[in-house]
């Protein structure tokens, strides 16, 4: 095993050579500790923190593809400069033609290019699926596919125990996969309040996340002179920042990771104990609306700073602010829409979830 700047290399595996990404460790830890936070919330307010993990499985897939399908349709411009010129140009038609290219191509996540915009579209309709009146007619599609892979977990469980009970000659219980038999209601269950812990959580992810930019030496600014600027290896730089003659290898570059980063923490603990202390001066759904305020807010301003920047296509107006300053008025305008009609009932009254269904007699 070597540890080397932005990968763990395992050698010689019966698969040959493997990189274990940090990128991909720091990703799967966000999501694990604000997933742990959000079970936690749940639990607080006897909700069945299971769903948690439930959604969280369910907005894993749609969200890594949209969050690539944003990026592929709307790239940095420093792959799309050379469109106009005849130069390298790697903009949607690019990665259409070239769908599976493992090095640059659509298919490959792992060279990066993943958008959270996308990324919080795609988890979002994972969730909704989720909790929806679609629920058990995707789950027993689950089911299908996965039968073969429960069949042989339970073999290897019975095996296991088999052993462990001649080893220690007690009692074990057999562990068994789960089974993604449909529990949940035809009609599906509300989602509002679910969306309101998920939105105190993702700053904490995000803050966690936006290290892995760090890692791969991404998402950062414009040169600056502030002692907390950071170097940026010449093989990840971007135009115009190629030149070791006008950009020394110490020029200092804003780090706009960490000042996301910084902002999301915040973020957290201010939304974190909104819901805690005075979640019934809220309306269920309110605290989704402020973490889209919040985020949109941000980003729009760093957007500023960015080097890499994405365009709408066929224009000079930067995707991403726009998108942001969009998200920002609609999510201020609902939220002042929601403050103004009183509320029949309290956030707590208003969130209260169903009863668990009954399973049906064998």
């Amino acid at each position: 095993m070597e540890f080397q700047e932005q990968f763990i290399l395992i050698r010689n595996t019966f698969l040959g050579d493997i990189q274990v990404r940090y990128y991909g460790i720091i990703v799967v830890t966000a999501m694990l500790v604000a997933a742990t936070v959000a079970a936690r919330l749940a639990q607080s307010r006897k909700y069945d923190p299971d769903h948690v993990w439930g959604a969280l499985t369910w907005g894993i897939f749609p969200g890594i593809v949209f969050a690539r399908l944003w990026f592929i349709v709307f790239p940095p411009a420093t792959l799309t400069a050379g469109c106009a010129t005849g130069g390298i140009c790697q903009d949607l038609s690019w990665y259409l033609q070239n769908f599976f290219n493992t090095t640059n191509g659509a298919i490959a996540i792992w060279s990066g290019g993943l958008s959270i915009f996308g990324a919080v579209l795609g988890g979002l309709l994972g969730v909704w699926l989720y909790f929806s009146r679609f629920h058990n007619a995707v789950a027993r599609v689950f089911y299908v596919i996965f039968y073969p892979l429960t069949l042989v977990g339970d073999a290897l469980s019975w095996l296991v125990t088999m052993v462990w009970r001649r080893v220690t000659r007690k009692e074990v219980t057999p562990f068994a996969l789960p089974r993604f038999v449909p529990s949940f209601p035809a009609e599906g269950m509300p989602m509002m309040a679910w969306l309101d812990i998920g939105a105190v959580v993702l700053p904490l992810a995000q803050f966690i996340g936006r290290w892995a930019n760090y890692v791969n030496q991404e998402l950062y600014g414009t040169p600056t002179t502030l002692p907390w600027g950071i170097t940026i290896d010449m093989n990840n730089r971007v135009a115009p920042y190629l030149s070791p003659v006008d950009y020394p290898i110490d020029t200092l570059f804003h780090p706009l990771f960490l000042y996301e980063g910084l902002w999301s923490l915040v973020a957290f603990f201010v939304l974190l104990n909104l819901y805690n202390r005075n979640r019934n001066q809220f309306k269920v759904g309110d605290f989704f609306v402020l973490y889209i305020a919040q985020y949109a807010f941000i980003r729009f301003f760093l957007e500023f700073l960015r080097v890499e920047v994405a365009y709408l296509p066929g224009t000079t107006i930067n995707s991403s602010q726009a998108f942001t300053a969009l998200l920002f008025v609609l999510a201020v305008g609902t939220f002042l829409v929601r403050r103004s009609k009183p509320a029949s009932q309290s956030y707590d009254e208003a969130s209260r979830m169903p009863a668990a269904p009954q399973p049906e007699a064998a």
